[in-house]
């Protein structure tokens, strides 16, 4: 039996503008420290740029997607993978047994035996069941 899968399974929900709760959040940021450094920075063309850097960084950062991931997320995993100790462990895979090969003669005819079974179980989980 086939089943419909739905297709947006790690869709964020948007909040305003079509951004995110965290892209909003940058966003205030981003927007409280541009408020700082308007009183800080004497220099408008400076301001200008920094403002222009900021700015570009942001929608760079939050609507440019590779492969379904955002920049910002490919930069703190390609961070997390530089930094992160790495331990290489190899394990020796269990490999199969040995076949042995047995050769017999062609006159000989195998001899059927049969393999009986322990005593079974079943009585034991049928009580088991009759008690509950």
């Amino acid at each position: 039996m086939q089943f419909k899968v739905p297709k947006y399974l790690e869709r964020e929900s948007t909040i305003a503008f079509g951004l995110t709760f965290k892209a909003l959040a940058v966003m205030g940021g981003l927007a409280l420290l541009l408020f700082l450094l308007y009183y800080i920075i004497k220099s408008k063309v400076l301001f200008g740029f920094i403002v222009l850097v900021v700015v570009g960084g942001f929608f760079t950062f939050n609507f440019i997607k590779v492969r379904g991931q955002s920049l910002m997320e490919i930069f703190t995993n390609s961070f997390s993978f530089i930094f992160s100790p790495r331990t290489y462990l190899w394990q020796k895979k269990p490999g199969l047994k040995r076949i042995k090969v047995i050769k017999k003669k062609r006159g000989e005819k195998e001899k059927a035996s049969l393999r009986i079974a322990p005593r079974s179980q079943l009585s034991e989980i049928k009580s088991k069941i009759d008690i509950i």
